[in-house]
């Protein structure tokens, strides 16, 4: 059988999305997930669909040394990489990834260079931390291993964040919360099934994690280009990301940029749709070029988040292809994947909530 190795791939959010997509693909997956981590402990979700660790193996590694890596790849066809390291170390990582793929003769790497594409790890500057080198060293290597990005947009599942400002606290106990895990396929009901294990980090002003739309108190963000038109956005769910990566492993042939575009839409549907479903009158923010430079320059040099924010707002202002608007490449070579657009995401965990 052959083998997926996925650095990162304890984290509840994409690490958990593409191996249980893995696990739970019909009929069966043919692939093994080797999970690179610094520890081997197990975490819950894992535990609940794979009891048995019969589908994957946690490997610890040095993600500092190419040796410690390359010794964890021995066995492996692809290295599809979900770290995320904020310790200033991301870029060293997927670099010593690459070198390690290569030494043990792995057949395909993917960086983690997850959400906007390319133009955007150009064009963002808050994205460049994390990509710094590492396209160009993987260019230098394309005769020896197929090298691909993969991009999906805007998480969807910050739009679940405005559903459940305030999530409940857990309160079942490990066997409980293992049931429900396995019955929902590595995902707890309601909060856990809508946010998809995505950190509360966006920038709505009542702060309950939500970026652009917050549903349950009907408040809304938007950039606006200058010349009064909505631009749009590409955004796709976490669980459908893992569906087109895992689908994406038995293409005979990777695009060294492998897009994804679970929906795009403007800022004015967006919103068409939030009112709709909740039958609400949002308060609207409107935010135009001008307004977002002015806060930007206004911001302390240590607030990252704060930037980021301000800097995905200017570049969905730019509405550039291959940028915030994602062509959908996995969507034509994996057309088996049907992906939740937004209106049917809001529907189904509004009507849940």
């Amino acid at each position: 059988m052959p083998t997926l190795a996925l650095p990162g791939g304890t984290s509840p959010s994409l690490g958990r999305a593409i191996v249980a997509a893995v696990i739970a693909k019909k009929p069966a997956s043919p692939w093994n997930v080797v999970i690179l981590s610094r520890s081997s402990r197990i975490p819950t979700w894992l535990q609940a669909i794979d009891p048995q660790s019969t589908h994957t193996t946690i490997r610890t590694v040095d993600y500092l040394s190419v040796e410690s890596l390359a010794a964890a790849l021995h066995d492996v066809h692809a290295v599809i990489s979900v770290t995320s390291a904020i310790d200033g170390t991301q870029a060293e990582i997927q670099i010593n990834l690459l070198h390690a793929a290569l030494r043990a003769g792995c057949k395909r790497f993917a960086p983690s260079q997850w959400g906007f594409g390319p133009k955007g790890w150009e064009n963002v500057p808050t994205l460049r931390w994390g990509s710094q080198g590492i396209w160009n060293e993987c260019t230098k290597h394309k005769c020896e291993i197929e090298c691909a990005n993969f991009n999906h947009g805007s998480f969807m599942n910050y739009l679940g964040h405005g559903i459940y400002p305030s999530p409940p606290k857990s309160e079942s106990d490990e066997a409980t919360t293992l049931i429900q895990l396995r019955k929902g396929e590595g995902y707890m009901p309601g909060v856990d099934e809508a946010c998809q294990g995505l950190q509360r980090q966006g920038p709505l002003a009542d702060r309950p994690g939500a970026f652009l739309i917050g549903l349950k108190n009907g408040i809304a963000e938007l950039p606006i280009k200058d010349d009064g038109q909505w631009p749009r956005i590409t955004m796709t769910s976490l669980r459908d990301v893992g569906r087109w990566v895992t689908a994406s492993l038995d293409l005979p042939e990777w695009e060294e940029s492998m897009s994804m575009a679970g929906d795009t839409l403007t800022m004015g549907e967006l919103l068409a749709h939030a009112e709709a479903i909740t039958k609400k009158k949002f308060k609207v923010i409107v935010v135009k070029q001008e307004d977002i430079e002015k806060r930007l320059a206004g911001l302390a040099q240590d607030d990252f988040m704060g930037q980021m924010w301000a800097e995905f707002n200017l570049a969905y202002i730019r509405d550039i292809e291959d940028e915030v608007v994602l062509r959908p490449v996995l969507n034509d070579m994996c057309p088996e994947v049907k992906p939740m657009g937004v209106r049917e995401y809001m529907e189904k965990f509004w009507n849940i909530e």
